[in-house]
């Protein structure tokens, strides 16, 4: 019988398979997550999570700062594990790896076109090692174009401008990433996450203003071309208008008009979106999905805890997190 695809992934993926199976039930609960917030300080919330897989990482930590590293050496530890260890391709690896590299370049820039030095610590889970950021010109390629791109300027750019030159920088890169990768579901999750990505780009720019000119060179290629379509049209919409146009693309399932009206419920919605894509991976008995959906759920867990334990650390009652993290918990 000929060896397919398919039968090749299951294969290389066997492994990581198996011990995901053993590893998805340790993932953080709702209950946990609601014992955290009902915590009144970060002693008991270490208490409720010393149990967990995650609380060797937070035994020592006693500030926010502690935290973020603690967090940070748990993802390194799962990079480690099912990026690095798994033989995995280089392209998923470099998929998971990627947006660290992005966050880096975004704080980096920002902080030199502000004349300020970059606020907090750099990622070390990128693939590019944290002090080649200080001398941009000498980055790999694009970061390098695109970390250089505004030093001609006589006057410092909008920020928004900034922010989304940085992501379709990024976008690009995760796009052509998933490509090499081979595995559908991340060329799907790509996909997905580029029209995410654009919809917001399409309702916060209509409110703001922006010319169809530049709208167009805000959007993200790679996503629903019918999405793109519309910077051509946005600036002369109203916002109902808008949201019809860009619910009648049918880029984005399970969508209304109403849900765009407001982008912090937009906001949710999506993260659902993301999170129903992610469910229906795990669901594969093998090949890539269950590996790669894995990894994506513990990202999303590291981003829960750091909301809520950094939150409450910086004095946010349990209430104000928990309207931080709708959707999540």
């Amino acid at each position: 019988m000929a060896f397919t695809t398919r039968t090749r992934d299951d294969i290389r993926y066997g492994y990581a398979v198996g011990r995901v199976r053993v590893l998805e039930g340790r993932l953080l609960s709702r209950a946990t997550f609601e014992r955290l917030l009902d915590a009144p300080d970060l002693r008991e919330q270490k208490r409720v999570l010393a149990e967990t897989h995650v609380g060797r990482y937070l035994e020592a930590a006693d500030s926010a700062e502690d935290v973020e590293r603690a967090l940070e050496a748990a993802l390194g530890d799962l990079y480690e594990e099912f990026l690095e260890r798994a033989d995995l391709p280089p392209a998923v690896v470099r998929y998971f790896r990627l947006p660290h590299d992005y966050a880096n370049l975004r704080a980096t820039v920002k902080a030199r076109l502000l004349g300020i030095q970059p606020s907090g610590s750099l990622s070390s889970l990128g693939s590019v090692p944290v002090e080649a950021f200080a001398q941009p010109a000498g980055l790999p390629e694009p970061l390098a174009f695109t970390a250089t791109l505004w030093d001609e300027y006589e006057t410092p750019p909008d920020l928004d401008e900034v922010e989304a030159e940085i992501d379709r920088a990024l976008f690009e890169e995760l796009e052509e990433a998933a490509r090499e990768s081979k595995v559908r579901f991340l060329r799907e999750l790509t996909t997905l996450r580029i029209d995410l990505a654009n919809v917001r780009v399409l309702v916060r720019a209509r409110a703001k203003g922006v010319s169809a000119a530049d709208l167009a060179g805000r959007l993200i290629p790679g996503g629903t071309a019918a999405l793109l379509d519309l910077a051509n049209i946005a600036p002369r919409l109203g916002a109902e208008d808008l949201a019809e146009a860009i619910v009648d693309t049918r880029a984005l399932r399970h969508v209304t008009a109403h849900d765009l009206g407001d982008i912090e419920r937009f906001d949710l919605l999506a993260d659902s979106l993301l999170a129903e894509r992610m469910t229906a991976a795990r669901r594969a008995a093998n090949g890539p999905e269950p590996v790669l959906a894995y990894v994506l759920a513990r990202e999303a867990e590291v981003l829960v805890l750091r909301t809520l334990v950094v939150g409450r650390l910086s004095g946010l009652d349990s209430e104000a997190v928990r309207q931080r993290l709708r959707g999540h918990v």
